[in-house]
This record gives structure tokens, C-alpha cells and sequence, in this order.
């Protein structure tokens, strides 16, 4: 028995459910169905396959939706079929458009991958490349440029802790229509350490030391060459003859340029002046000097402690400090003033070499703590040609002379004061040729000479 036909089965129901009418109305017929005809062995699959279905290799009845109707709803969406890589690069869905088409086509519609790229600026901000993208060439230059600015900023900040005068000519020299004996490959430099304290003038004291540096760019070597104080020469501040320290009481520390210049025939560029306290700061910014001292040096520093300011001293070779070396400089009681100049040139001889060996850094300090105790008629732009001369030539030889010249000269007693005489045009044809002639090898071989004489 059918299934339907037990527990209270009406038939009737059935055959008025048959008798129905199962079509849509047209003006309710959204989507164009029609009945559908199961019966695939009677219809020939072309025949209601489109170009387009063809292509697409399916059906799809949303191809034949009406989208002119104004009434019908919001029309179907077709699925596209994701990718996997689709999938791990777009994990959320955002907008619904990225994953359907509401038109006929049957790509995907990617807004955000058809979307240009934007390109990242691999420049900064201002748009300049950084310093790692520059050529090799390009960013060399740069450094050296930094460099360059950062030394001259250093050096524009030491130039500007000196004390400056202006610079006079030699009226002495312009009366006597006397000529100067000159190089553009040679700049001499007048040193002047002066006995001064504090408060007191260039007019109020005499000067301790009298020291040329001479630049020799042409035999690329230091020349320096004391001048002893008690050498008897004529004084053009004064109008005769007198100590040549006397100089500088008279005419200021010009005078003893002019002085100098008048006797020895050599064109000096200019002059600089330092005192007590900065010879003891210059040593100590290098970390002291290494010196040979006598027993007898020795003894005369320890023994006069209010000569020498209470500084001690041990004999043998080792590093003095500022106010050691100060005090074995000054030493004059032992021996002649010809043995002191030499501990003078000693002393600087050491301290060239300790800036020869010397970083940046260091040279920088010693130069910025010393400024302030220096006094010069230089310019700033001499006083910089000036450094860098010695710059070239602080690798070359480095020589010492006194003046007077051995063989030149005689002490004499002369009212009543113990002074040295000399043959004042021998001495100048002997400095000449030492400061603008004589080469290292020249000079070297006349000093072994000497030493086995």
C-alpha cells in the first residue's frame, strides 16, 4: 500500500494540489524562471548556452538578470573563486566588491591591488641622499671638508684667546737706509721670554729671553738662535750702545726687534711674548718635558728654594714639570750665561718634539690654555700661515745657534758693568748664512767638527 494512502490520507487534497497552477505571474517573475525541464536527453546542451557561458564553462543564472528594472531589488552577486595567495594576502574582507562582480565580467575586481603603488622616497625629508648612498669619492670629500671646518673652528677659537698689538715698522732702519736680509721660504719669529710679575709693562722689565724661531721651508728644518743679553750692541730706542736686554726697557718688546734687526741684518715678521705662568702651563698641557739634569743644576734649584720659587730637582735624565723646567731655565749662578741660553734652547727643543709626537687633541689644549698668556703684533692670518709653515717643517731637523758666534766675541768691563763685546758685521754674515743658507747636512757637519776640534 502507497505510503500516503494510510492514517487519514485525503486524496481530494492531493488532486487539488495537483490541479494548481505552479507558473509565476509576470509581474512577479523577478529572475525570468521558467519551468524547468529535466529532461537533458531531449535538448542539445547549445542550445541554451550562451558565447558567454561557453567561456565561462558553467551556467549561471544570473546572466539573463534584467538590471534595467527599477523595481527589482539589489541584483545577485556572482561568487569569484579565491586564490590561496589571495587568501594569505588579503586575510579580512574588507569590502565585498574585492571578492564579487556585480557585472558581467568574471575576473576578479582587486580595488586595493589595482591600485598604483606608491613608490618609497629612499631620500630624507629635504630630499638629499644619506651619507651611506654617496659615492665612496663624494662622501671622502665630505669628511674632509667636516675636518677641515672643525680645525679651522678650533683654531679661530684659540686665535681669538691671544693678545694682539699693532705692528710697528723699524724707524731705525729707515734713517740709516739699512737693508734686511729676507726669503719668502723663511718666517722668523722673535720669542720673548720676559722677567715680568704681575701688573708690570713691556716698558718696565728686560727681557729674559731673546730667542729666534726661523722656519726654513726651503731645507724644511727649525732653525733657533739665542741672542745673549749682555751682548753689548747699539740700541736704536736709546740712540748708543747698551745690554741688548736693555732694548726692551727702553722701546717696549719692538725695540728689541728693532734692535736686532739694526745689528744682524735679518727681516723678523714679528714678535710674540710669554711670561712665567704660560711656559709652565705650555709643559704641563704636554705632559712635562724630558730633561738631563746636572748634579750641580740640581743643587742650585733645591738649595735656593726663594730663588727658584721652592721647587726641587733631582739630577739624571726624567720628565720636569712647568715649574721645574720654569726654574732650570732661570738657572744663571753655576755658570755663563752662554750655558743657560743652551738650557733654554734645550727646553724648547723638547717641547717641539713633544708636540711633534702629539695627537690633535692634545696639541689643541696646549694651544687653547696657552693663548691667553701670549702677546703678539702678528695677525690672526700670519700667526695661521705661521702655524702651518711650522706644521711642514716640525718633521725636518731641528738645529740651535747662539749669538755671538764662537770666535766673535770677548767679555770686557764697560763703566763699571761686565758685558760681551763682538764683531758685530762677523755675526750678522754668520747668521745670514745659518738662517738662509745652510741646509741640515751643513749644519750637522760643522757641529760634529766642532765637537771633535
Amino acid at each position: 500500500m502507497p505510503r500516503f494512502e494510510n492514517e487519514g490520507f485525503n486524496p481530494a487534497k492531493r488532486n487539488r494540489n495537483e490541479q494548481a497552477d505552479r507558473t509565476v505571474p509576470a509581474d512577479e517573475n523577478y529572475y525570468n524562471y521558467s519551468p524547468i525541464d529535466l529532461n537533458f536527453n531531449n535538448k542539445q546542451r547549445d542550445d541554451i548556452i550562451s558565447d558567454n557561458q561557453k567561456k565561462s564553462n558553467g551556467i549561471n543564472p544570473c546572466d539573463n538578470f534584467n538590471i534595467q528594472n527599477p523595481k527589482q531589488p539589489d541584483p545577485p552577486q556572482r561568487f569569484v573563486s579565491e586564490r590561496a595567495q589571495d587568501y594569505y594576502q588579503q586575510p579580512q574582507r574588507q569590502n565585498r566588491d574585492m571578492y564579487f562582480d556585480t557585472g558581467n565580467s568574471a575576473q576578479r575586481v582587486d580595488k586595493k591591488r589595482d591600485k598604483p603603488k606608491k613608490q618609497k622616497n629612499k631620500d630624507n625629508k629635504h630630499g638629499k641622499k644619506p651619507l651611506g648612498k654617496l659615492p665612496l669619492r663624494k662622501r671622502i670629500l665630505l669628511i674632509i671638508l667636516a675636518l677641515v671646518i672643525a680645525i679651522v673652528g678650533s683654531v679661530a677659537v684659540v686665535l681669538g684667546r691671544i693678545n694682539y698689538k699693532e705692528h710697528k715698522e723699524n724707524e731705525a732702519l729707515a734713517l740709516s737706509s739699512s737693508t734686511l736680509e729676507s726669503s719668502a721660504l723663511v718666517k722668523n719669529i722673535l720669542l720673548l721670554g720676559v722677567d715680568a710679575r704681575s701688573g708690570e709693562s713691556g716698558d718696565e722689565t728686560r727681557s729674559d729671553t731673546m730667542m729666534l724661531v726661523s722656519l726654513d721651508m726651503k731645507h724644511h728644518s727649525i732653525k733657533m738662535t739665542s741672542f745673549l743679553r749682555d751682548t753689548w750692541v747699539y740700541v736704536p730706542s736709546l740712540g748708543y750702545e747698551q745690554r741688548l736686554n736693555a732694548a726692551c726697557s727702553s722701546g717696549g718688546y719692538q725695540g728689541v726687534v728693532d734692535a736686532i734687526e739694526y745689528n744682524f741684518g735679518i727681516d723678523i715678521d714679528g714678535y710674540a711674548v710669554v711670561d712665567f705662568e704660560m711656559f709652565k702651563v705650555l709643559i704641563d698641557s704636554l705632559g712635562g718635558v724630558e730633561v738631563d739634569v746636572t748634579e750641580a743644576e740640581a743643587n742650585e734649584v733645591t738649595n735656593h728654594p726663594y730663588r727658584y720659587d721652592h721647587v726641587t730637582l733631582e739630577s739624571g735624565k726624567y720628565k720636569l714639570t712647568g715649574e721645574q723646567a720654569l726654574a732650570y731655565c732661570r738657572i744663571r749662578k753655576i755658570d755663563t750665561d752662554f750655558v743657560r741660553t743652551q738650557r733654554q734652547r734645550t727646553v724648547m727643543s723638547a717641547i717641539l718634539d713633544g708636540a711633534k709626537h702629539s695627537g690633535p687633541f692634545k696639541l689643541y689644549r696646549m694651544a687653547f690654555k696657552s693663548a691667553p698668556y701670549i702677546e703678539t703684533d702678528l695677525t690672526k692670518g700670519q700667526l695661521l700661515r705661521f702655524v702651518a709653515d711650522a706644521g711642514i717643517c716640525i718633521t725636518g731637523d731641528m738645529h740651535q745657534q747662539k749669538v755671538p758666534f764662537e770666535g766673535t766675541w770677548e767679555y770686557a768691563n764697560i763703566q763699571g758693568n761686565s758685558v760681551i763685546t763682538i764683531n758685530t758685521e762677523k755675526n750678522k754674515e754668520m747668521l745670514i748664512d745659518y738662517i738662509y743658507k745652510q741646509s741640515s747636512d751643513e749644519i750637522n757637519a760643522q757641529e760634529s767638527s766642532s765637537d771633535n776640534g
